[in-house]
């Protein structure tokens, strides 16, 4: 049985369903009853369970041999991701597989990276074997962005010339159910990307192609973009770190590319082209 954390997000959800159509016994973790009818639809189980509440994680571990360890970035990230990992210790999880970022490390840039090795650092002292998967930057993140591009043509960031290789999050979600469900991945770590790193102003071209009308980048500095951040109702430790984060976007931090999904799923990654084409009714663009 394997229980899946984070199950109702861009990653998890495609993660159960992947589980689900290979018929492999998941539970999924959810914070609320209202985010049981999906899964259930599947015929997975579900579990209520708080990062918070280590009872109640106890509970939603019971009788599963494996884990994938996903959750939403906040500052207290690092102590409800260890309250997951101590859950799994008590119930004997056999391998968990938990969702990083590339770069994590305790003097990285970025906080989201430190706040990341923190986590590593504690599940390598767990003594529980492993498997850490560290995506970049992904394209779903650009639905964000959707009704400025839609209503105005335009998108807006602060990455400027920068180059990276976005990744879509259902090919993260099929590397995780691969190394969830095949023997070989234990105390490994896979740097996932898209097939290409691409700048910003040339996702506004693949936009562009997708939704049939120029959209344009328009690159804005950190003041214009972090009043546009609060604006939005962002908190400020996010819009920090959002900030921090798009400026080492910015500097060509992010430009790596790696093979590793196409070696794990035995398929190409998604390019930002396809993904655009998937979801250019959200860009504005018109029905096929």
């Amino acid at each position: 049985m394997i229980l899946v954390t984070g199950a109702t997000g861009h990653v998890g959800s495609e993660l159960v369903r992947l589980l689900a159509q290979a018929g492999t016994p998941a539970r999924a973790l959810i914070h609320s009853p209202d985010n049981e009818a999906p899964i259930k639809r599947l015929g997975l189980e579900t579990a209520l369970g708080d990062f918070e509440q280590p009872d109640t994680l106890d509970a939603a571990m019971a009788g599963c041999d494996h884990l994938f360890l996903l959750s939403p970035p906040n500052p207290r990230q690092p102590e409800q991701e260890q309250h997951v990992i101590d859950a799994a210790k008590r119930a004997g999880v056999g391998h968990v597989v938990k969702q990083s970022v590339p770069g994590a490390a305790p003097d990285a840039g970025l906080v989201f990276c430190r706040w990341h090795a923190q986590i590593e650092q504690y599940l390598a002292q767990s003594g529980l074997a492993h498997t850490l998967l560290r995506p970049s930057y992904f394209m779903q993140n650009f639905l964000m962005s959707a009704q400025p591009v839609a209503e105005q043509g335009v998108l807006y960031g602060m990455t400027g010339e920068g180059r990276i290789s976005y990744i879509d999050t259902r090919d993260i979600a099929a590397v995780a159910a691969q190394v969830l469900t095949s023997p070989g991945h234990q105390g490994t770590s896979y740097t996932l990307t898209g097939p290409e790193a691409l700048s910003a102003a040339e996702v506004a071209e693949r936009l562009s192609a997708a939704i049939g009308r120029q959209v344009r980048y328009v690159d804005v500095g950190p003041d214009a973009f972090r009043q546009a951040l609060a604006d939005a109702g962002l908190p400020g430790w996010l819009v920090d770190a959002l900030i921090e984060g798009n400026t080492l976007l910015a500097a060509g931090h992010g430009a790596t590319v790696t093979d590793e999904v196409a070696r794990m799923t035995g398929r190409p990654p998604q390019t930002f082209a396809q993904f655009a084409a998937d979801h250019r009714l959200a860009f504005g663009g018109q029905p096929s």
